[in-house]
């Protein structure tokens, strides 16, 4: 059985000299020293070689080793640090946006979140963190909002795993999906504006790529899929909500993606089969999760292929 090694990659940069050396990402020297180590032990393919494999049901043509590079959220650090390293190596990655934060210039709530951590642990504010939700999450409640008790939600969801603390894993969760969306976008606003403390629009524009930039990768032989519109959990929206988000960023990534045979990359790996189904009918092809292992090709489902964190290989950083 063949089998493909997928790495996934989010912020790779020069953490130590930049504005947030706390964020949860992968410094540009370990991403080049695990290169060297990738080019070493792995045959790094493009993504197209893994939609023809998948067209034709046929995976002979795919080598031993096999490796894809993908990198979600579409960051600068993207066009700035990662594309020049890949093009040394002379090899692809797979690139995934969500394309409200390129057409919009609007800070996903997901990048709120990285960064609003990214200063409270920088200051030693956690708690003051964990005390400014609970705070806020009492004033919606006194305005009539059905909100569970505030110590109930966090024994509840701030369950600390793999990687982070009670404490982070408590305000991720519940500014990513635990509260309604309205309530958790406008805490998410507001304790942006308190922790970092930069206009959103500003941080956007330096936070992602444009299209200008898009674009010349897409012509350096990069590859280029769909990972929603509003960076979504997919598989917990209603239906119409989940099919007018997949349609969005399909019309406004048109130029840079095959309508007929297109990659998906779920945001935080969440989807359901609901999602599966819908983006199969509009032309999907593939679909890649967050489940940590080496995918099984001709085995594992084809849209729910899982991949290794960057931090899964050699040499580990803090967390890509």
């Amino acid at each position: 059985m063949k089998k493909v090694t997928i790495i996934m990659y989010h912020y790779v940069r020069d953490l130590t000299h930049s504005r947030y050396p706390e964020i949860r990402g992968l410094d540009y020297s370990l991403f080049i020293q695990q290169m060297d180590h990738i080019m070493e032990h792995y045959r790094v393919i493009t993504m197209e070689s893994m939609l023809e494999a998948y067209s034709k049901e046929d995976f002979s043509g795919i080598p031993e080793n096999a490796l894809l590079l993908t990198f979600d959220d579409g960051y600068i650090d993207h066009y700035t640090v990662v594309y020049p390293i890949l093009k040394k190596y002379g090899v692809q990655g797979s690139f995934f946006l969500s394309a409200m934060a390129v057409k919009e210039h609007k800070l996903l709530t997901v990048n709120r979140i990285h960064f609003i951590l990214a200063e409270a642990e920088r200051m030693g504010r956690m708690s003051e963190l964990v005390s400014d939700c609970f705070v806020r999450m009492d004033k919606y409640r006194l305005a009539g909002a059905g909100i569970e008790e505030n110590q109930k939600i966090y024994d509840r969801i701030g369950v600390p795993n793999r990687w982070d603390s009670g404490e982070v894993i408590f305000v991720k969760r519940l500014l990513q999906n635990e509260l309604p969306e309205e309530i958790r976008n406008e805490m998410a606003e507001e304790l942006f504006a308190k922790y970092v403390g930069v206009p959103e629009d500003v941080f956007a524009r330096e936070l992602y790529m444009n299209m200008d930039q898009i674009r010349c990768m897409k012509q350096g032989g990069m590859f280029f899929g769909i990972h929603g519109y509003d960076h979504y959990w997919l598989g917990k929206l209603p239906v119409e909500q989940m099919k007018k988000d997949v349609d969005q960023a399909l019309t406004y990534f048109d130029e840079i993606i095959d309508r007929d045979c297109w990659v998906m990359n779920y945001p935080y790996g969440n989807y359901s089969e609901d999602v599966i189904e819908y983006i199969r009918q509009a032309g999907c092809l593939l679909g890649v999760s967050v489940e940590a292992r080496v995918a099984e090709l001709g085995k594992d489902h084809p849209y729910t292929l899982p991949r290794l964190d960057t931090n899964d290989i050699y040499p580990k950083g803090n967390r890509g």
